[in-house]
């Protein structure tokens, strides 16, 4: 294969062993980095399966006026086969990249030592582990979004395939990623990794996002769309139920209706409050006269 050229493949078939790394590199910053690929070709771009996510995340930074975006992908393995293989492969690329770091101390550290202990301190890991409150883990990893000259450089596209944005433009944007990749939507996509970076002491891999299909969150009030799924058995009902009907109207019967009866509860019956009646106006008591006798004279 051509180094030139970047193989795809789908992150619930990737096999860290066939990572490869290039030389390190030096740029005129001083910055050191090395190059990976899979069986040396030219940068990783796995393919993963649908994942939540939620939505984007912006970093302004005030002192240069730059903005990064990313966003994390919720791993669920308990859902999905896929993305249980997924976290599977990214735990087992992290560890193989941990144990390499203390294979060739000396080329890319500089050291003549260096434990899988000490390289793991040094690293930021690309797999994050959280513990919930009842005890058990919740993995996410992060993406970033890359963002040059106010343009986002992916591409996002809607369930069918149809663009939502593209990086040329045009009457098919229909947002921006901010705005189309919203908390508890679910993408599909593919992601890639070009280099190994060394920053201020620290080093590690990082992935961006290339292109994505994004299923919104799929909100049942508000959205002016019917979520409510056929059923065969509510079918077999309904045919029964117009059946019925049909039967009723060419009858000549007038039989009554039988409807259904509903007991009263105790619970609803609380929660209405009947109206309080009106207290009645005070009766106004009549004043009785008392007449004066008049004196008589002396």
């Amino acid at each position: 294969m051509s180094k030139n050229t970047t193989q795809c493949v789908k992150a619930k078939e990737f096999e860290c062993d066939q990572v490869t790394y290039s030389k390190p590199s030096v740029n005129k910053y001083g910055g050191k980095s090395i190059k990976l690929g899979l069986n040396g070709s030219n940068g990783l771009v796995l393919q993963f399966p649908l994942m939540l996510t939620w939505g984007v995340n912006e970093w302004p930074n005030e002192q240069t006026g730059q903005v990064k975006y990313d966003l994390s992908l919720q791993f669920e393995p308990q859902k999905s086969a896929s993305q249980a293989k997924f976290l599977a492969n990214m735990k087992a690329l992290q560890e193989k990249l941990l144990e390499d770091a203390s294979l060739n101390a000396k080329e890319w550290f500089g050291k003549n030592k260096m434990s899988k202990e000490v390289a793991e301190a040094m690293t930021w890991p690309f797999v994050k582990c959280y513990t919930r409150d009842d005890g058990s883990e919740s993995f996410t990893m992060k993406l970033k979004i890359p963002f040059w000259e106010n343009k986002f450089m992916v591409e996002l596209y809607d369930t069918e395939g149809k663009p939502t944005y593209l990086m040329k433009g045009g009457d098919a944007n229909k947002g921006s990623p901010v705005n189309l990749i919203q908390k508890g939507s679910h993408i599909v996509g593919l992601m890639k990794c070009t280099q190994i970076s060394f920053v201020g002491g620290r080093w590690g891999i990082s992935w961006s996002l290339v292109q994505a299909k994004v299923r919104p969150p799929q909100r049942l009030l508000g959205s002016g769309t019917c979520h409510v799924a056929d059923d065969s058995d509510d079918e077999d009902t309904l045919e029964t139920l117009s059946q019925k009907d049909k039967e009723a109207n060419e009858s000549d019967d007038d039989e009554d209706v039988s409807k259904p009866t509903f007991e009263e509860d105790e619970d609803d019956e609380e929660e209405e409050e009947a109206e309080p009646e009106p207290e009645p106006e005070p009766v106004a008591k009549k004043k009785k006269v008392v007449r004066r006798k008049k004196k008589s004279g002396p």
